[in-house]
Parts: structure tokens; sequence; C-alpha cells
């Protein structure tokens, strides 16, 4: 598997940058700009836009909202001057590698970001934009065009060509910027909290990185009580979010509540609060119910590894920035689970099972906040899990570090008229202020406005990877691809085996369901598919055949819907009665699960029932269906046996054991022919077709070089399920399933009391 070719990651990077100037277009607009035709056209029936909490003077209610506002009152606009004038040139090339390392780590993310024309967050916005005249008017409150964290970075960064280093005017811009949120986010929360969401822990907890991390850095540029004013607001912040505790919603936002409360207690040197920080902090990452030993956060009951990446982002710069053992043992997890879960192609792709998953579509190689390579190689200095994930920079391209990250910096400030499409954006002295009002992301780039790899980099992580590397360490390369066989458990939410000719991944953990007494906001569809699946089978010619994956969903639309559900890529047995009523046991949420995994073999059961109540009908079966499946894993095959018993109060009228063959990946139709499907009758191979074929012995699938065989314990009747499954959401998966038909009853209903199948699957050339 080349990391070199991850252009999933390689793209979200380049269209972060080529979005900048259009996500900013409001912010920079010129008021002397050409009309223009907009690039989407507004309709007489858009609907209103929410509404903003508004003032037309920053807050007074308590002595620190006055002592800030008084202070910003006594500010000229030459105190913001800052007078550079210079480029970021003949920038400085360190000889010692671990800081060409630290300054390579810095050139991984497009942040800090201090300029992208035209628009935030500007380091060189008109003087006059920061002083209270220009903050304050009719209109309401507004901003001025700065993102506080970069502008304090600016100030930090040591390179000796830096025209910005220890400048008190860039300080106080950013100081100004965080005064205007603390005090109009103390103002909201006690006039209007209903608006915006804005009382939610995990939606407030984003902008608390905003109003901390700079501080430390900023504080010698105003006075003493000024600064005094200031930590007072920013610990009723901080306790308003430790009285909230986690939401429990969203993992991937609520692990933001930690690091925004870390960089609070930084700023206020309060033992006591750093205390209570850190008690914060395990009850997400210790406990269970929030975070599964496995190595995924606890979604709505289940698991969302693509949203998982968003967690992995934020874990990752809490565990650099703090150094607490059980959120790098976490971060260890996270990466290890995430790369037994993700599967080489022959072609240098890489594919894996998302079945499971409680809203993303995609698997976990695609993943949120991938940043390019930038979370990946943050994450390498935590966690060896997450090595094979980098590859180690050239000498040259280390030397050149620093003055690429300068010449960066150059680019995102320069002076270059700027045309988009039909539209002009402004120049320098043409940036205006814009209304204030709370986001759950206060940027366009979120609060990931720094590089926390670079500023909390570990002493000696450059020679820890050049050992790696000299010792060509099997943690260099996936998993799959090392010189190795294993059987290993994840908890019992995955086992996942790796023998000379083949891999498999089997799911048995929890999924999620809806609650409807939690408070959360509810979704439309399944909360993924479980029940005990073979999520994926591989093998080294073949790349992926099986795989166990959905079609995901948003808070208003399923993109798995209840009427496609023989089409369903998962690994499950799934029926129809003659009413219509569908049933599955891939909406069994908790298994039971038995494993014996020893060197060289292994078993893993797992039993249910059925719920009779799922996917939105009351009563989708009348009577108790019990499930058992179990794997045996060889190093010769991958046996399978399930198995269904009924207490005789249902008809069914189509029941079968779905087998999720993968295709390809749709968008990559130039890289990969389809999955052949061929079925074995009578020692004779033809096409799989959606027509029933009897006395079936086998199924053959080929792919790239290679094939698996499927082999029925006795002749079995099976077919294609009616249409091909094809991800249109977050990723182009293509999936056809096979259905083995498990009442064997010429397509005529029957009350079932026991129904089953065994197979086994192997690799042959």
């Amino acid at each position: 598997m080349s990391i070199r070719h991850r252009i999933h990651s390689l793209a979200t990077a380049t269209l972060l940058l080529l979005l900048q100037p259009i996500a900013f277009t409001a912010f920079a607009a010129a008021p002397t700009a050409p009309a223009a035709a907009p690039i989407t056209a507004l309709t007489t029936n858009a609907p209103p836009p929410p509404p903003v909490f508004q003032r037309t003077t920053l807050p007074e209610h308590h002595a620190f909202q006055k002592t800030l506002r008084q202070y910003l009152a006594s500010l000229k606009p030459a105190d913001f001057d800052h007078g550079v004038t210079q480029k970021f040139s003949n920038v400085s090339v360190p000889t010692d590698p671990e800081t060409q390392y630290r300054n390579f780590l810095l050139t991984q993310m497009l942040q800090p970001l201090v300029g992208t024309k035209r628009g935030y967050p500007a380091v060189n916005a008109p003087s006059r934009l920061f002083t209270l005249t220009e903050i304050e008017t009719p209109a309401g409150i507004k901003r001025p065009p700065v993102w506080a964290e970069p502008a304090a970075f600016l100030t930090t960064w040591t390179n000796q060509h830096n025209p910005y280093l220890h400048s008190r005017p860039m300080k106080l811009r950013a100081f100004v910027a965080m005064c205007i949120h603390l005090a109009m986010l103390d103002a909201q929360l006690e006039h209007a909290p209903e608006i915006g969401g804005i009382g939610r822990s995990d939606w407030f907890a984003p902008t608390l990185i905003v109003l901390a991390y700079p501080f430390p850095i900023v504080r010698d540029a105003v006075p003493e009580n000024v600064r005094a004013a200031y930590l007072t607001g920013l610990r009723k912040m901080g306790q308003r979010l430790l009285d909230w505790g986690p939401k429990g919603e969203e993992p991937q936002l609520d692990v933001v509540g930690p690091l925004s409360l870390w960089y609070i207690s930084q700023a206020l040197g309060d033992p006591d609060f750093a205390k209570q920080t850190e008690a914060y902090a395990r009850k997400l990452f210790t406990d269970p119910r929030r975070f599964h030993p496995a190595g995924y956060f606890v979604d709505r009951g289940g698991l969302d590894l693509g949203y998982g990446g968003q967690a992995n982002f934020f874990t990752t710069w809490l565990a650099l920035a703090t150094g607490w053992t059980f959120v790098r043992d976490v971060v260890d997890r996270c990466h290890r689970l995430r790369a037994h879960v993700t599967l080489p192609e022959p072609d240098g792709r890489t594919f894996g099972p998302s079945h499971f998953q409680t809203r993303y579509s995609a698997d976990a190689w695609r993943d949120q906040w991938e940043w390019g390579h930038y979370r990946d190689y943050a994450a390498s200095l935590v966690t060896d899990e997450a090595a094979y994930l980098v590859p180690l920079p050239s000498a040259a391209v280390l030397t050149n570090a620093a003055a690429h990250r300068g010449g960066f910096f150059n680019a995102q400030i320069a002076e270059n008229p700027v045309i988009v499409g039909q539209r002009r954006f402004a120049r320098n002295d043409e940036l205006i202020n814009q209304l204030w009002s709370f986001r759950l992301w206060q940027s366009f780039n979120f609060p990931a406005m720094v590089s926390f790899a670079y500023e909390y980099y570990p002493v000696g992580a450059f020679a820890h990877r050049l050992k790696l590397e000299q010792e060509k360490s099997p943690l260099l390369r996936s998993p799959f691809l090392r010189d190795e066989t294993f059987l290993r458990d994840f908890s019992q939410a995955f086992t996942v085996a790796k023998f000379t000719n083949y891999a498999a991944i089997l799911h048995t953990g929890p999924v999620g369901a809806p609650n409807p007494d939690d408070g959360h906001l509810p979704l439309t569809g399944p909360y993924g598919f479980g029940g005990g699946q073979l999520s994926a089978f591989w093998t080294p010619a073949t790349g992926s055949v099986l795989l166990g994956r959905r079609g995901g969903m948003t808070k208003d639309k399923n993109m798995d819907p209840l009427e496609d559900w023989r089409s369903w890529p998962s690994h499950a047995v799934s029926g129809i009665r003659p009413d219509g009523k569908i049933f599955t046991t891939a909406r069994i949420q908790t298994p039971h699960v038995t494993s014996t995994l020893g060197t060289k073999n292994g078993t893993v059961r797992v039993t249910g029932t059925v719920p009779r109540g799922q996917l939105g009908q009351p009563k989708a079966l009348d009577g108790r269906l019990d499930y058992s499946r179990t794997f045996t894993l060889a190093a010769d095959a991958l046996r399978v046996a399930t198995t269904l018993q009924s207490t005789g109060q249902d008809a069914f009228a189509e029941l079968y054991e779905t087998l999720p063959v993968f295709l390809r990946d749709t968008a990559q139709q130039d890289k990969a022919q389809p999955t052949t499907i061929e079925l074995e009758r009578n020692k004779t191979w033809s096409a799989a077709t959606t027509n029933w074929t009897d006395q079936v012995t086998a199924a053959r699938l080929t792919r790239f070089t290679g094939a698996v065989l499927i082999e029925f314990d006795r002749p079995r009747r099976v077919k294609l399920s009616p249409a091909e499954f094809r991800d249109t959401y977050l990723s182009r998966a293509s999936c056809r399933n096979l259905l083995i038909d498990l009442l064997e009853n010429k397509d005529q209903p029957l009350v079932a009391h026991t129904a089953s199948v065994s197979y086994r699957l192997r690799s042959v050339k």
C-alpha cells in the first residue's frame, strides 16, 4: 500500500486551498467592486437567515466586561500598526535534524493561515478596523478580519527572519478579536442562550480554543488589570463547560471539550482548575460507555470510524499538548484498530468495511479531518501504530522546510489582485469588519488554526522515526502487508485474522440505536448494521472480495431505505413476511460473543434475538427468532455456520443469508474491473444472475489476479440481489449481494422453525 498515493487526502487538502477565497468572499467583498452575477442565485422562497444575537455596544453587565471595553476604547489605530512591509525572506536553515523535522511538520497543513487573500485571517487589515468605533456600530457588533490563533502564533515563530516576531501590534490585533468573542459569548449565554445552540458543551467548546490558546502569547501586550479581567471571563466560560459536562451526542465534538479546558487551565495557571480539567477528560477517555477499549469512541451506542477521524484529530492534539498517558493510550488504540480495518488493494488503493457505522458511509481510510498527511504525521509522534501512514521526508525536503513555510506565509499575505470566476476580491484597504455571531466553528478552518504537531513536538521524535527506518520495522507497513500471521481480538468488537493466503475482519460489537428520550438530534435511518458479521474477506491477489458497507445518513436523508433491504451490502440474515414486514439480524444491537483465539486458529460465535420492532416498524415479528453464527478461522479457510430458530409464530415469504461482494469503487473505473461472480452447478461454472440457480455447490469471486471460492456444505439455491449497491454519499463503493435461500420452498411462504447454512471461504489461484 503506497501512502504516497492517498489521492483522497491530497485532493481534500487541495480543495480546501482552492475554496479558501470563495469561503471568505463575504468577509472581503470590496465596496467598490464592479457588479457581478452571484455564483448561486437567491430564490424568493429561500428560508430566512437564522436569528442572531445582536447588540450595538459591547456588554458591560459585569466588571470584567467593563474593564475590557474601556481598554478597547483606549486603543488607537497606531496601536495596531505593525509596520511590516517586508516579506519572509532569507529564512534561516537550521542544521539540527529535529528542528528541521519540526519545521517540516509545520508545512504539512494549510494552517496557521495568516492571510489567504482576500479575507480572514488577514494580518494586513487596516489598523482602524480594530478600534472600538469600528467595532460598535448601529448595525451591531462587528469583528475585525483576523483570527486570533494564527495571528498570535505568527509572533512566536522563532525563525530569525520572521518580521512579525514579538510584534505587539499583532498581539493586540489578536487580543481585540478575543475580547469581542469573550464578551459577546458571555452576554448571549446570559440573555439569549436559545439562539444557535450556544448552550451545548459540544458546540460551545471549539470557541474556547479561540479564546484560550492565544492568551499566554499576547498577555504581555496588555496591562495587568486587563489581563485579570480577561481571565475572569475566561474562567467563567471554562466553568460553564465543566458544569455542563460532555453532551454525549457526537463524540467527535465532545472530545474538543477537554482540549479547550486544558488551554484555559494553561492560561489561568490554577492547579484546582487543571485537576477538574483532567477529571473531565477521564470521563471521555476511560469510561467504556464513551470510549470502547477496542479503539473507538462510542457513537449513540455504536461506532462511526468516519467521524472518528475528527475525534482522532483532537485526541492526538490533546495527547501531544498534555502528555496524559490515558489520552496517549486512546490514540494508540484508535490507530491500531484503524490499521486493522483498512485493507490494501493490489493496485495501491485502500478500502475497508463501513456497515457498522452509525452515520458515515465511507470506510475508516476515508475518515474526516486528515488534512492531507498532517493528522497522520501528528499521530505518528504519539504512537508507532500510525508510522505506516506517513513516509519519511527526504533530506532536501527537511532542509527547505522553514523556507517553504516562509514562502507560504508570503503567498497568504501577498498583495495580488484576485478575481475568481465573476467575483473580485478586495484589496487590503478595502477589507471591512463583519457582524459578530456565535458559530459552532468560528472559522472556515474550524479551531484547527495552529499546527499542534509543531507546537508540542516531542524531543527525539525524528531520531525515533529514523531508527524505525534503519531497522526496517514492520510498523512501517500495513499489518496486512507485514511478513506475519495473526489472530487479534479487539475487545470482542472486532476480530482480525491474517494468514498467508487470506485475511478476514469480523465485526461482533454493538451498533447504534436511537433513543427518543435522550434529547439528541434524531437521524433518519438505521444506526449501523451489526449482529455479528464477516465485514471483509481479503487476499493478496484479489484485495477485498467481500466487504460490508452502508449508504449512510444525515439528519434529513436516509441512504439505506428499507425497500432496498435485499441489496444492503451486509453479511446478515434478512427476510420479509407475507404482510410486507421486513426483519434482519443486522439490527441486533448487541450480540452475545464468545471467542477462543490461538496462535494458528480460532473460533468466534455470536448469538442474539432478532428484535421484533426495527427499522421504523413497531412489530416486524410476532414471535421469537433466535440467531447464531460461528466463524472458524484456520490457515486453509474461513468457515461460517449460521442458524435461525423460530417459535413458529411467523410465516416468511423470503429469507436469505446475504454475502456482500465488493465490486469496485465506481469513481475509479479505469483502475479496476468489477469482481466477477460465478456459480458452480453440476461442476459447470456460469455467471450469477438475478434468477435463482438451483443445486449450487460453490460461488467463485474473481478480482485482479486471484479468486476466492465460497463452498457450500450442500447444494444451495443462490442468486444475485435485484440491484447493485452504489454509495452516492461519501464514497463510490459498489457492491452486489449473493442471496442464499434459507427457505428452499420454491418462493412460497413458509413457517420455518429452523433454517441454517454453512460454507467455507478460501483463496484459489
